[in-house]
């Protein structure tokens, strides 16, 4: 198994943050959209550089847990593609309509997928 502050995990975590690209991107509308989600492995990189800091961790071995969040939201549009795709055309058309609870199906893979994955990258992290 690779330690926690094996230098490959930066390979990881930018393959992670790829993936996440990679997949919400077919989903977004328009280039607005797109630029939002772009934001998503930079904000998260953000927190766990945050985390990091106040807990005076490592960044290195913080790492795991940033491909969990990547890896996981990746993950929670997986088979709900077509949904989302006309879930943010309707949105972008649309800004101030309520939300009428077609983004159901993959928020609910996304509240299964997420506590999953990160309750086993902080398992690895402490662990190891």
């Amino acid at each position: 198994m690779i330690e926690k502050d094996s230098p490959l995990w930066w390979v990881f975590a930018a393959a992670s943050a790829a993936l996440y690209i990679v997949a919400m991107f077919p989903g977004m509308a328009n280039w607005r959209q797109k630029a939002f989600v772009s934001c998503g492995p930079v904000a998260g990189f953000v927190a766990v550089m945050a985390l990091s800091a106040h807990y005076k961790w490592p960044l290195v071995e913080m790492l795991p847990v940033y491909c969990a969040i990547n890896l996981a939201i990746a993950l929670s549009v997986v088979g709900h593609m077509k949904a989302l795709r006309a879930y943010m055309v309707e949105r972008a058309e649309n800004p101030d309509k309520p939300e009428d609870g077609t983004a159901t199906p993959w928020i609910l893979q996304l509240a299964f997928t997420l506590p999953a994955f990160l309750g086993a990258a902080y398992w690895y992290v402490g662990n190891r």
